[in-house]
């Protein structure tokens, strides 16, 4: 279940804020989406009164947090299957279609702790699944301000490192603070590494030896220092 939620049109203006979504954390297999407590524009209400079909568009559905900022979650096709009305215009609603690439059961206390606000500590991640926890911190890294400029050097807390994909948690958060993002395999991390994800390279990590992250970093002038 993921509480406050809306859902926006992929190529245009529409917008439906809903109180719940559910069938949201599902993995691979999926399951029709249900979204309860939405508030319906006037043309989609009227249609489904009406007995007519809404056209199916594709939406983002995404996530609210307690502050009102929105982070995508995944997208879905707006299929209606069923819709039960709940006054003025409030319906709860059953799509056709699941998500696509819904998130994985583990990923919903991720998606919990990350309502109430950005992570105000490091090493969140480390009691959770990494890949669900990167996917995550992907999704709500906001790319906000300039990059730091180079030169600057990062410590990762190798504490709980102990493979690749916690690497890529505790890089993120070297580079960007709690939850911070930095890559989640060797292409996304040659990709930060050219600018726009917080830093600028040439740069120094200082850190856990990680079999073929030398070789990104390096190509980028980027240092790899093991920690003392």
């Amino acid at each position: 279940m993921l509480p406050r939620c809306v859902l926006v049109e992929d190529d245009g203006d529409r917008r439906i804020p809903c109180a719940v979504a559910e069938g949201v954390f599902t993995g691979p297999e999926g399951e029709p989406l249900r979204l309860r407590g939405c508030a319906l524009p006037d043309e989609v209400l009227g249609r489904l009164r009406a007995g007519r079909e809404i056209r199916p568009a594709l939406y983002a559905l995404a996530a609210v947090d307690r502050f009102g900022i929105e982070t995508e979650v995944s997208l879905v096709r707006l299929d209606v299957a069923e819709w039960f009305p709940r006054g003025g215009h409030l319906a709860d609603l059953v799509l056709r279609e699941p998500l696509h690439d819904p998130p994985a059961p583990a990923a919903r206390p991720i998606w919990e702790l990350w309502s109430a606000g950005p992570p105000a500590v490091k090493n969140l991640w480390a009691g959770h699944d990494r890949g669900e926890w990167l996917r995550a911190a992907l999704a709500h890294r906001t790319g906000e301000g300039p990059d730091r400029p180079p030169g600057a050097g990062y410590q990762v807390d190798g504490t709980h490192v102990t493979d690749l994909a916690s690497f890529y948690c505790a890089l993120g958060e070297a580079v960007n603070g709690p939850g911070g993002y930095f890559g989640w395999n060797l292409d996304a991390l040659a990709d930060c590494l050219r600018g726009g994800f917080g830093a600028t390279a040439p740069f120094t990590v200082v850190g856990p030896e990680v079999p073929r992250v030398r070789e990104v970093l390096e190509a980028a002038g980027v240092t790899l220092r093991a920690a003392p």
